[in-house]
């Protein structure tokens, strides 16, 4: 079983459906244990958010008779053994949780290629969350909608939804994906930088980066025709 990085918890369920894993019946009702009592990880995020971003990118090798429930445990596992006790450290030391470090991982997973320039925009997001300016993330939007739109239409950033960062200030209620190692490591150590604003090109990966909105205005323009 492949574990995308990435990948929602939705669409785990998919590809688990579509490879004869597990029904989605199955998986569902392996989510509704609470592995709190077993992962001490798992105790201060919100029980009713399920395992989303728990669920650590990986190639599982499991048998025929693995249930689902078994499946979720050994991957919980995997994102314990991952999540060093010298990272859970500097978390704490930074007054952060883990749950907001996945929540925030979870968001650079889907916008940015690189680890660079996954610090780069943690740096970005981390200080609009400190100054109060809405995230507007676009992937929290896809989220909701359940659509892959590199650009959001207008009309979605305004969905009343805990997770759409144009509308709420702040992190979104939690992870939209399951972030690798890198996205991780990046919403631990952001870069400092004199940027206020993002976007990936179109088609090529590359992050373009801008300290004011006239010059962010400028690059949309550029690169997505707005």
């Amino acid at each position: 079983v492949t574990v995308i990085e990435g990948w929602s918890i939705n669409d785990l369920a998919v590809y688990l459906e579509n490879t004869k894993t597990y029904s989605r019946e199955e998986f569902s009702n392996a989510q509704k244990v609470d592995f709190s009592q077993e992962f001490e990880f798992l105790k201060e995020r919100p029980k009713s958010l399920g395992l989303e971003g728990y669920i650590f990118p990986d190639t599982y090798y499991i048998s025929a008779e693995t249930t689902a429930e078994e499946f979720l445990k050994i991957a919980l596992q995997n994102f314990d053994k991952k999540l060093s006790a010298e990272l859970r450290q500097e978390i704490e030391k930074q007054g952060k949780t883990i749950f907001k470090i996945v929540t925030m991982a979870s968001m650079l997973e889907k916008e940015v290629k690189t680890l660079k320039d996954k610090k780069i925009v943690a740096g970005i997001l981390w200080k609009r969350v400190k100054e109060g300016i809405p995230l507007q993330v676009d992937a929290t939007v896809n989220y909701v909608t359940g659509k892959h739109d590199e650009k959001v239409a207008i009309d979605d950033t305004k969905i009343d939804s805990p997770y759409n960062t144009y509308k709420y200030y702040g992190l979104p209620l939690g992870p939209i994906s399951s972030p690798g190692l890198d996205s991780i490591i990046a919403a631990m150590y952001p870069e400092k930088t004199d940027y206020w604003y993002y976007l990936s090109a179109d088609g090529n990966g590359t992050t373009i980066f801008s300290k004011t909105l006239d010059e962010h205005n400028q690059a949309r323009a550029k690169y997505f025709n707005y």
